[in-house]
């Protein structure tokens, strides 16, 4: 996904759904614009070592946007303290962190599903050894979709943020640091 693609996936971000639970308008140009200026940075005690964004097509017409930070390791993220991040947990596996939308016209075609297991297989991303998505319990259609896509839920509890985290390990993921 480029800015050229942003006159197609922003009007997305008008729907109420996808502005309650990603944001409004200004989201995807944000995602673009913060994505490669975070690659080295710190974010929750994880370095970020790649930004990935794409666009699905369905017949040759937009239907998706997908993004996926890539970091040294997970971190389960406690809130904030007085000296910066709580750290709960770390797993010393590479990890993408994706986040995603669907055109709301083509909710309930399995094209999120779809292209959750495109991102988890693509080629740029075959290092990452975990896949997690954070998702507001309230989202029905994104945790069915990751759920479909082999997604697991990583605690029946939202986190601090109110968030529930599912995650998915990838085929080549040291045995040693699989975990539920």
């Amino acid at each position: 996904m480029t800015r050229t693609d942003l006159a197609a996936v922003t009007p997305w971000f008008e729907d109420p759904d996808t502005r309650r639970f990603l944001g409004g308008p200004q989201w995807p140009a944000a995602m673009l614009a913060q994505g490669d200026r975070s690659v080295g940075t710190t974010f929750r005690g994880a370095r970020q070592t790649g930004a990935y964004r794409y666009l699905a097509l369905a017949a040759g017409a937009p239907v998706g946007y997908i993004d996926c930070g890539a970091f040294d390791r997970c971190t389960v993220y406690g809130g904030e303290g007085s000296d910066g991040p709580i750290i709960l947990e770390t797993i010393d596996a590479v990890t993408g962190s994706i986040a995603f939308a669907i055109d709301p016209t083509r909710r309930r075609q399995r094209l999120a599903t779809r292209m959750i297991q495109a991102l988890t297989h693509h080629p740029d991303l075959s290092a990452v050894e975990l896949f997690e998505a954070g998702v507001e319990p309230e989202s029905d259609g994104s945790r069915g979709a990751l759920e479909a896509a082999g997604f697991r839920l990583r605690t029946a509890e939202p986190d601090c943020e109110g968030m529930l985290y599912y995650r998915a390990w990838t085929a080549h993921a040291p045995a040693s640091s699989i975990s539920t």
